[in-house]
C-alpha cells in the first residue's frame, strides 16, 4: 500500500528582480527566473560573485575594460615622493545587491573611484612645515617704538660693559707693561750716568736736582706690596702721561729723595695699573725704598690720614703745619678713597730712616727680591 502524499516543501529561493542589462548579458528573462526552467526544475540563482565573473567575461567578450573584484580589503600604496600630485586609483567596492554600482558597465570611470586631490602647495610633512616662510605681522607704531627703545638699551648695556673691561683690566695690562719698558730704559740711562758725588757725612744722603716735567726719575718698591712691586716715578702729577702710563707722579715744588722737606707723590688706586691699591694695607714699620741714580733712600711708614681732596696743607713740608719748615725728611703719598671714588685722599706718611749709595749695591730687604732682580738685569745698580 502507497503511503500517503506528502506535500513537497521546497526551501525559499532567491528571486532576481527584473533587469533589461541582466537579461541581454545572461539570456534570461522574468518569467524563466521565477519559474526555474532547465534541468532540475527550480534552479538557484548564481551568486554575486558568479554574476561579477559572468558579467566581466561578457564585458571582456566586447573589447570593454573590466574591473578587478576582491574579498580583500583595498590597499593604498604610498607615493614614493612627498611631492606627488596624483595617487594611484583604488579598485571599485560594490555597494550591494541591485545597486547602482551591480547593473551598468563595469569598465566606467564611476567603478574606479580617484583619491582627492591634494591642495596645491601645502606641505605634505612636518620638515616641509617648518621650512615654510613665517609671515612677520607688521609692527604698530607702539610696539616699533618699544622695540627700537628696548634695542638701543641692549646696545648701551653693551657698550657700558666694554668700557668697564677695558677701563679695569685692560688699562691695567697696558700701564704694567709701559712700566716695565720706562724702568729698563732708566736703568739703562744710569749706567751711561756717573753719579753724583757724595758728601762728606756718609749719613748725609745725595740729593738730586728735580729732572724736567713727565720724566721719570726714580724707582719705588714696597715689599708689603708684593716681592715682585715695583713703580716708577716721574715728575708731574698730570694723568697724561705721568699717571696714567708712567707709575706714580711727584708734586711739583715738593722736596726731591732724601731732601729735607715733604717727598710728595699721588698715584692710582684702581686701574692703569693701580700702583697704590694696596695703600690701605701699609702697617707701622714697614718699608718703602725709592732708587735713584745715586743710591736708595729709605723710608719707614708711620701713620696715615683720611681728607678731603682740597686739604693740600698735607703736601706742606711739615705736613698740616704750612707756616713751618720743619728739619725731617718725610714721604707723602696720596690716593683717592674709597676704592672706585674720588670723594676724599687717603694720605700715608714715612720717614726717612736709611740711605745707601748705588756702589754699596742694594739694600737687604729688596737684594734678593724678584722686583729688584727685574729691575737689575739690565745693569741699572
Amino acid at each position: 500500500m502507497n503511503p500517503p502524499s506528502r506535500p513537497t516543501i521546497r526551501p525559499a529561493q532567491r528571486r532576481q528582480a527584473p533587469s533589461d542589462y541582466g537579461d541581454q548579458q545572461l539570456g534570461h528573462s522574468a518569467d524563466q527566473s521565477a519559474g526555474g526552467s532547465g534541468a532540475g526544475g527550480d534552479q538557484p540563482l548564481p551568486s554575486r560573485r558568479e554574476l561579477r565573473r559572468r558579467e566581466a567575461e561578457a564585458a571582456a567578450a566586447q573589447g570593454e575594460p573590466t574591473a578587478v573584484y576582491s574579498d580583500a580589503p583595498p590597499v593604498y600604496e604610498q607615493p614614493h615622493s612627498t611631492h606627488a600630485q596624483a595617487t594611484q586609483a583604488m579598485p571599485a567596492v560594490p555597494q550591494g545587491h541591485g545597486g547602482p554600482q551591480t547593473h551598468g558597465h563595469l569598465g566606467e570611470d564611476q567603478h574606479q573611484p580617484q583619491a582627492a586631490p591634494q591642495p596645491q602647495g601645502r606641505p605634505q610633512t612636518r620638515r616641509q612645515r617648518r621650512r615654510q616662510p613665517v609671515e612677520k605681522e607688521p609692527l604698530g607704531p607702539i610696539r616699533g617704538t618699544v622695540r627700537t627703545f628696548g634695542e638701543l638699551c641692549i646696545t648701551a648695556g653693551l657698550v657700558l660693559i666694554l668700557f668697564v673691561v677695558w677701563q679695569l683690566w685692560w688699562t691695567d695690562i697696558q700701564a704694567n707693561r709701559d712700566n716695565e719698558v720706562l724702568a729698563d730704559e732708566l736703568t739703562q740711562d744710569w749706567a751711561n750716568q756717573d753719579p753724583n758725588e757724595l758728601p762728606d757725612d756718609p749719613d748725609e744722603p745725595v740729593v738730586s736736582d728735580p729732572v724736567g716735567k713727565n720724566e721719570a726719575f726714580g724707582i719705588f718698591y714696597i715689599p708689603r706690596f708684593g716681592d715682585d712691586y715695583y713703580r716708577t716715578v716721574a715728575e708731574g702729577v698730570d694723568l697724561e702721561p705721568v699717571l696714567n702710563r708712567m707709575g706714580v707722579g711727584r708734586y711739583p715744588n715738593s722736596a726731591m729723595p732724601g731732601e729735607v722737606g715733604n717727598f710728595s707723590i699721588a698715584g692710582h688706586r684702581v686701574t692703569y695699573g693701580k700702583p697704590l691699591n694696596q695703600i690701605a694695607n701699609l702697617r707701622p714699620g714697614d718699608e718703602i725704598i725709592v732708587q735713584t741714580k745715586d743710591g736708595f733712600y729709605t723710608y719707614t711708614f708711620r701713620n696715615f690720614d683720611i681728607i678731603l681732596p682740597d686739604a693740600v696743607e698735607v703736601l706742606s713740608p711739615v705736613p698740616d703745619a704750612p707756616d713751618f719748615k720743619g728739619k725731617d725728611r718725610i714721604l707723602t703719598m696720596t690716593a683717592c678713597n674709597p676704592m672706585f671714588s674720588a670723594r676724599e685722599r687717603y694720605v700715608a706718611y714715612a720717614e726717612l730712616t736709611d740711605w745707601t749709595p748705588a756702589s754699596d749695591g742694594a739694600p737687604d730687604n729688596i737684594k734678593d727680591s724678584k722686583a729688584y732682580d727685574k729691575v737689575s738685569k739690565n745693569g741699572g745698580a
